[in-house]
């Protein structure tokens, strides 16, 4: 008799388990917008993002449409991508050494530019900033003096 009981309270216990484990899951389920299991593939690598600003002269005002590139050092590989409204990019790229370049217009001159970015796993490099000037001609304020005495023959 003694034995039929033990068995009698390792059904209730086995039955018990699986009814608690089956309404765990039913109201995980019931979660909106979370999926129970995720049948996608997971990501083989995590990103990291590099993102910065372009700027103006003294780093005022948002220089909008510029193509900015980033140039991974060791593959060569590039991406493309135009600043926004506020001058800003963001590029997600993989683990490794990075260069960012910009194109310049006729008669721009770059005060500031980012180094060589170094990005590792879930990195955020956020300071990839430029900040741009205009390429003035400088004018002599004085005169030039003249090598000559006017009359064609140099001064010695």
């Amino acid at each position: 008799m003694a034995e039929r009981s033990t068995k009698r309270v390792r059904v209730v216990t086995t039955r018990t388990i699986c009814v608690s484990v089956f309404l765990l899951a039913a109201v995980a389920a019931c979660r909106q917008g979370v999926p129970v299991i995720d049948p996608t593939a997971a990501p083989s690598r995590t990103d990291g993002t590099i993102s910065g600003t372009v700027r103006g002269p003294e780093g005022t005002s948002a220089v909008t449409g510029r193509t900015v590139q980033v140039v991974n050092i060791q593959t060569g590989e590039r991406q493309k991508t135009t600043t926004s409204e506020t001058g800003g990019f963001t590029f997600k790229v993989p683990p490794g050494s990075y260069r960012v370049e910009l194109t310049l217009l006729e008669g721009e001159v770059v005060v500031k530019r980012p180094s060589v970015i170094k990005v590792n796993r879930s990195d955020v490099d956020a300071h990839a900033d430029f900040v741009l000037r205009s390429a003035r001609l400088m004018k002599p304020r004085w005169p030039r003096l003249r090598g000559d005495d006017g009359l064609g023959s140099p001064i010695a």
